[in-house]
């Protein structure tokens, strides 16, 4: 009888011991792995994290020549790279690459040249023409500035502009002008009740006889009118080209100082925005909504006249006809309060030399019954 107790004691003894080990271990194990701190919570060594920075990305001028001047810095990854790929991306064409460049030093600038002495023979952005520089070739892409990638795995991008000249060192053919342009007339207008701008360019050293204008969206796409005479009349975005319509409110439309605009896909036009004037180089001008003005007024056409069925609508933008109508539904309207008080002047005139007339010959009716 006495054996069994004890032998049951003992069991139970090793049990509580083996619980103990089983359990006590994770607890040993986890305290070991949180007081270093190479290790995580799971018991592996951490990674350290892959990185790529630029300490040095500057553009340079150096014998006429222009070059990108950098050095890049890895971390985190074994072996070390040597090498590093750098891509210089084109925004509408094949990018220019250059592979296995080492990690610092610098390159020569996208189409610029130079002979076995590395004197300059050749620049981004000139062509010569005759015996002369002139601005155009097919590295404008690369100026005034351009999106630089530099790949070794991760990847960094940055945006560099073109190298500035200086006294002492010249990125531009010898004997060439820089590209210039100049905005010498900007003129928000109304004409007719409609919104345009008038606007003249002045470019030097470009041979060029058209621009692109860029109105520039501050909230999303914007709205560009290219291959534009370097002078002349742009329709405001969203304007509508003729003043005397109806125009419906459910498709955005809005009269905006008497003017009618599309509020609802151009009111970012309304107010003062930015223009850039394209031509290589580019230039970007604030420009305001024009006000109604007495002058604003076509005289041409008499209030209340409507455009006959099947008429042709006046010439615009391609736009003349309002979303789902046609030139049948078009009327002209009075264009302002002013020219309603006009017409009840005349009405009133009217009538009252009407009223004079019937006096007049009731009188001599009267005189005439008398005798």
């Amino acid at each position: 009888m006495t054996s069994a107790p004890r032998a049951r004691r003992g069991a139970l003894l090793a049990l509580g011991l083996s619980t103990v080990v089983v359990l006590g271990g994770p607890s040993l194990a986890l305290a070991d792995t949180e007081d270093d701190p190479a290790e995580s919570t799971s018991g592996y060594p951490e990674e350290p994290e892959e990185n790529l920075q630029l300490e040095i990305l500057d553009p340079i001028c150096d014998g006429d020549v222009p070059y990108l001047q950098y050095a890049a810095v890895v971390e985190g990854l074994d072996p070390a790279p040597e090498t590093v790929t750098i891509t210089f991306v084109n925004p509408s064409g094949s990018d220019y690459v250059l592979a296995d460049q080492p990690l610092s030093g610098r390159v020569l600038w996208p189409g610029a040249e130079v002979d076995g002495s590395g004197n300059p023979v050749d620049w981004p952005g000139w062509s010569l023409v005759d015996g002369e520089w002139v601005v155009g070739d097919e590295w404008d892409w690369v100026r005034p500035s351009v999106e630089v990638l530099f790949e070794v795995n991760p990847t960094v991008s940055r945006t560099v502009a073109y190298p500035p000249s200086s006294p002492s060192c010249d990125t531009n053919p010898p004997g060439s002008e820089e590209p210039a342009i100049d905005v010498d007339v900007l003129t928000p207008v109304c004409v007719d009740g409609v919104a345009y701008l008038d606007y003249g360019v002045t470019v030097d050293g470009i041979p060029a006889d058209t621009v692109t204008l860029t109105w520039n969206n501050p909230d999303g796409e914007d709205f560009v009118q290219a291959d534009q005479p370097l002078r002349g009349r742009a329709l405001w975005p969203g304007a509508y080209p003729e003043r005397f319509v109806e125009l419906s409110a459910e498709d955005g439309w809005e009269l905006v100082n008497n003017m009618w605009q599309n509020t609802r896909d151009f009111g970012w036009a309304v107010g003062t925005i930015d223009v850039t004037f394209g031509v290589n180089p580019d230039v970007t001008v604030p420009v305001t909504f024009p006000t109604d003005t007495s002058g604003c007024v076509d005289e041409g056409t008499p209030p209340g006249t409507a455009v006959p069925p099947g008429a042709a609508v006046p010439p615009g933008d391609g736009s003349a006809v309002p979303p789902g109508g046609s030139a049948s539904s078009v009327t002209f309207l009075p264009e302002t309060g002013a020219d309603m008080l006009r017409l009840v002047a005349v009405a009133v005139g009217l009538l009252v030399v009407g009223a004079g007339t019937v006096m007049v010959v009731r009188r001599r009716r009267t005189t005439t019954d008398a005798d």
